[in-house]
């Protein structure tokens, strides 16, 4: 079921016309990366399984997990979702599972995180500026980042997401229409969990609109996939008897959708109130784009 979302911004009177005013605008009231970033900061160590690892991103709403060293909380390495996407199906990962577990998924998915973690992950140390972190969320695609104490220690101390940056939800004098993606991937309700991570991870996507005959449905998205590890519905230990459930067992089917005449300040507001990092462009039930948080970033910070 498509929901549409209020096309009317929580702070009507406020307007922001140019993408060098909201960018003052922000950085003069944060000052500095600590000023925005959250410092109540989770992490997981080297040893913590994959399927732990998911269920902790489920829980708590985030796709990036800094590992750290237990003791020292040196920055080891970055658990992405989009890795264990690729670990299901999505990409080469995959081949972990065949090659180091004879195909056994209970095996794979109880390994330690270090099997698919990113090395050497990008940082902030705290000296950064909200725009340093803007910059790598919008080039590398990047939505949380670890900052550090120093480079000499790598310890983490807090973590700055795109939320954390997010302008304010007043009107910014622009379209929805304007600053959309046209040309969206979709999902069928009938693809299988394995061929939505091949898409995901090829496109470096994080959700799909469903479409059935041609009409928007539901989407689904890195967290419905790290909800069924969660769950623990499995089908046995054969890895392609798991991967193959279809997208309409998992999906979100009440979407929350935004209009292509939408001030992109509702976006701003949508995010805050639903959690959701994007949503899809639809009219009618129709189609017409797709919407996200990185859009948002590069419209305000002069990079799109």
């Amino acid at each position: 079921m498509e929901r549409a979302a209020n096309k009317h911004s929580e702070n009507k009177g406020s307007r922001y016309s140019g993408q060098k005013e909201f960018k003052s605008h922000l950085v003069e009231k944060s000052g500095g990366i600590l000023e925005v970033a959250q410092t109540d900061v989770i992490t997981v160590s080297p040893l913590a399984s994959i399927k732990n690892v998911a269920s902790l991103m489920k829980e708590n709403d985030v796709r990036r997990i800094p590992i750290v060293d237990p003791g020292s909380k040196r920055l080891e390495g970055m658990a992405r979702a989009i890795d264990i996407l690729d670990f299901l199906g999505g990409g080469e990962k995959f081949n972990i599972i065949a090659k180091d577990f004879n195909g056994n998924f209970l095996s794979a998915i109880n390994a330690p995180i270090t099997k698919i973690m990113k090395e050497n992950p990008v940082y902030l140390d705290k000296k950064s500026s909200v725009d340093d972190a803007v910059k790598i969320m919008i080039e590398r695609h990047s939505s949380c980042i670890p900052v550090v104490d120093s480079k000499d220690s790598l310890a983490v101390i807090a973590l700055v997401t795109e939320r954390d940056v997010l302008p304010p939800a007043v009107e910014f004098g622009i379209k929805v229409k304007d600053v959309m993606h046209k040309k969206v991937i979709t999902s069928s309700l009938g693809m299988m969990l394995s061929d939505v991570s091949k898409v995901m991870v090829r496109n470096g996507l994080r959700r799909l609109p469903v479409l059935r005959e041609e009409k928007l449905v539901g989407v689904v998205t890195v967290f419905d996939i790290l909800g069924f590890l969660e769950k623990g519905q499995y089908k046995g230990i054969n890895a392609e008897e798991n991967l193959s459930i279809r997208v309409e067992d998992i999906m979100q089917s009440d979407v929350v959708s935004v209009e292509p005449s939408q001030d992109l300040g509702d976006i701003c507001r949508l995010v805050r109130e639903t959690g959701y990092g994007g949503f899809p462009v639809a009219r009618d039930g129709n189609l017409e784009g797709i919407i996200t948080i990185t859009d948002v970033l590069a419209w305000v910070y002069g990079r799109k």
